[in-house]
């Protein structure tokens, strides 16, 4: 049995069972896997944080077939991004962009700080979260190894939707009014 602890973020959690959740990590030196979560919906469970999208935290996994949650030391759970929805979906557009975006264990260190930076700018810094995302786009697309010319948000949707057959529904959750 394979043991792995390194520091992650998750990008989303889906349920699995009655007590169970798949989530999906970013992992500093790994990239993107799926983790099993045993137990984590129980009201008891100690790991109820670890599987919670926004959480960034040092991850140890157990591989047998799949990876298995183990243990996590939270670092940051990004909570003030919860506590403003503008705030919450431009974090939503950045989990969601990494997640569709990248491979299955194809580690890609400059888009794991890409993304944590922006996550730390808009919870601790970010007076104007749509302009920050704006800024993050350009990055988080340029580490993924893709050159957009975007001037508005539309631009960046439909370059996901026309060119990757993509849609990131946070952002046009995010800026539907505004036309997308």
């Amino acid at each position: 049995m394979e043991i792995l602890t390194q520091e992650g973020i998750c990008l989303r959690a889906v349920d699995y069972g009655e007590n169970d959740k798949i989530i999906t990590l970013y992992l500093a030196e790994f990239g993107k896997i799926g983790v099993i979560a045993k137990g984590c919906k129980s009201a008891k469970s100690k790991l109820k944080y670890a599987v919670s999208p926004l959480c960034f935290g040092k991850y140890n996994l157990a591989k047998k077939k799949n990876f298995v949650l183990t243990g996590c030391d939270c670092i940051d759970s990004f909570f003030s991004i919860t506590s403003d929805p503008i705030k919450y979906y431009c974090a939503c557009v950045i989990l969601e962009i990494v997640d569709k975006m990248s491979m299955e264990e194809d580690y890609n260190h400059k888009l794991f700080v890409t993304m944590l930076n922006a996550l730390n700018d808009l919870c601790y810094k970010a007076e104007y979260p749509k302009t920050c995302l704006f800024d993050y786009l350009k990055q988080l697309t340029t580490a993924l190894g893709y050159d957009v010319k975007a001037i508005t948000f539309k631009d960046y949707y439909n370059y996901f939707l026309h060119t990757h057959a993509t849609k990131i529904n946070s952002l046009k959750f995010l800026f539907g009014t505004e036309g997308i």
